[in-house]
């Protein structure tokens, strides 16, 4: 499986537990998942696309 899916599977399954787990309504247990998934995808987007400024590896050597 690619990262991206393990991130969905990961966001899904944790927001759903987390509803499930503190919500009674069918209507708010959606509500708390969708914004759990959105800032879990999200904030993994994000931090991806900041991380594609710092260079990967060690340093070049001194000439």
């Amino acid at each position: 499986m690619s990262h991206f899916a393990l991130m969905t599977l990961y966001a899904a399954s944790l927001g759903v537990f987390f509803a499930t787990l503190w919500k009674r309504a069918r209507r708010d247990q959606v509500r708390l998942f969708l914004k759990i998934f959105v800032s879990l995808m999200g904030g993994a987007l994000l931090l991806g696309w900041l991380m594609y400024f710092f260079p990967s590896g060690p340093p070049k050597p001194l000439p």
